[in-house]
């Protein structure tokens, strides 16, 4: 038997319990500046972990570029591996897209269950923390300009995840039946229960 990773609408007996718009001002706002907190305690970190060791700021250039050019194709990359997992677990039509507050994937036209949905909102943060966080360790050991740039992509990794990280928590804590669905249509989640 095919194991259910979605509806095609809401079933009998479920109602709305929650709903979040990243695009809705006052939510994006707060969900930017508590991004931003993360960020700027994380790239203080990395400053005050530094070995004493003089940065060749020569380099600077260098290193704002392949930060640059790796932020913008990190963006990219996260809103994949979200649309990746929700394919592979739905085959449905993907939806993306950029807001002022947020770049996003969602599946617009399900309703999808709540593993299903975790295992959607996890992905980017432990793929790319998988791949971060050792690159940090060896670099710091090896060339601390780029360990630096390095922590600097991970920390707007990491706060950049705020949103993803959010919602887990409501799963985690608040929606744990496996019954829960979620509407993601990529800036908006909506949250149904029994």
């Amino acid at each position: 038997m095919e194991h259910i990773t979605f509806e095609r609408a809401v079933p009998e007996g479920y109602k709305e319990v929650y709903h979040i718009d990243a695009a809705n001002k006052k939510t994006g706002l707060l969900l930017t500046l508590a991004s931003l907190l993360i960020a700027a305690l994380l790239i203080f970190f990395f400053f005050k972990t530094l070995d004493n060791v003089t940065i060749d700021f020569s380099q600077f250039m260098k290193y704002y570029l392949v930060v640059l050019v790796s932020l913008l194709a990190y963006i990219v990359l996260h809103e994949l591996t979200h649309g990746v997992v929700y394919k592979i677990l739905t085959k449905e039509k993907l939806r993306f897209g950029i807001t002022w507050s947020a770049a996003f994937c969602g599946v617009p036209d399900i309703y999808t269950y709540r593993d299903t949905a975790l295992k959607s909102l996890v992905a980017p943060l432990t793929l790319f923390s998988i791949i971060l966080i050792p690159l940090l360790v060896w670099l710091y050991h090896v060339d601390q300009g780029w360990y630096l740039a390095v922590g600097v992509i991970f920390a707007l990794h990491f706060s950049g995840c705020i949103g993803d990280m959010y919602m887990t928590a409501l799963f985690l804590t608040k929606f744990k039946d496996p019954a829960t669905l979620m509407r993601d249509t990529g800036p908006e989640q909506w949250i149904y229960t029994k």
